[in-house]
């Protein structure tokens, strides 16, 4: 019976170090998603629904306005690229940049705007269930001039 214990015992730091191990690993995958989803609803003008899947409750007011801004003056993406993104799980942050191509009509001139994205991540919690547990975006929408 000893035998057992001794043996549980040593496997214990194992199976909770790979819990740790892989709840730190799902919190990077939902990270680089959010990322890539966050930009692909941006690119296809969907800032509104962008606004109330990713953006923090306290940031959405000032995103709100930048997307009804970029609805109203016709702004179109055309394209974007995530050219760098780093998500720090165990500082429950994530940076990324990225570049946006879009236009103005009726001027059809391509135009680039480069967004620096600062991102945080909301840990469940039960005095508040509306916050569902995920990574939320803290920066506001860049300026399409």
């Amino acid at each position: 019976m000893s035998i057992r214990l001794y043996v549980l015992l040593l496997l214990l730091p194992v199976l909770v170090g790979g819990c740790a191990s892989f709840r730190a690993k799902n919190r990077q995958d939902a990270c680089e998603k959010m990322i890539k989803d966050y930009n692909r609803m941006i690119r296809w003008q969907e800032a509104e629904k962008a606004g109330i899947a990713f953006v923090d409750a306290k940031q959405r007011p000032n995103f709100d306005k930048g997307a009804e801004a970029l609805r109203r003056r016709g702004v179109t993406v055309a394209d974007y690229r995530i050219l760098a993104k780093e998500c720090l799980v165990e500082k429950k942050k994530a940076e990324s940049t990225v570049e946006f191509d879009y236009f103005v009509m009726p001027n059809n001139r391509l135009k680039t705007v480069t967004d620096h994205q600062s991102w945080i991540f909301i840990e469940e919690n039960p005095a508040e269930p509306e916050l569902k547990e995920g990574w939320r975006l803290v920066s506001p929408l860049p300026e399409f001039k």
